[in-house]
């Protein structure tokens, strides 16, 4: 896990890709509270993938709604590329089945 230190807060990039998501785990602690499993601790997390592989960027609180809003943003945009490619996709599809001259006699 990978925490943001200082000189990093308050530089949130535009867009992120992940998720933003609540960790609760326990510490391995004999006498801690979450010892039991049921009041476990948490810390919110940025989870993304990266070579197949799951990882996690612990988050400051003061950046959590920033970086949920990067998240957002990335969504959004991820959302109108893939709508603009299936557009286009239609597009060539309809302009390759569509009869030409030397076809149509």
């Amino acid at each position: 896990m990978v925490l943001m230190t200082e000189r990093k807060a308050g530089r949130v990039p535009r867009v992120v890709r992940g998720s933003v998501v609540v960790h609760r785990r326990r510490c391995g602690k004999a006498n801690c509270r979450c010892a039991d499993g049921v009041d476990l601790h948490e810390s919110t997390v940025l989870s993304y993938s990266q070579d197949g592989r799951t990882k996690f960027v612990m988050l400051p609180a003061g950046e959590i709604a920033a970086v949920r809003a990067a998240v957002e943003r990335y969504r959004k945009a991820k959302t109108k590329v893939e709508d603009q490619g299936n557009a286009g996709l239609g597009e060539l599809i309809a302009w390759l089945s569509a009869p030409t001259k030397k076809q149509a006699r």
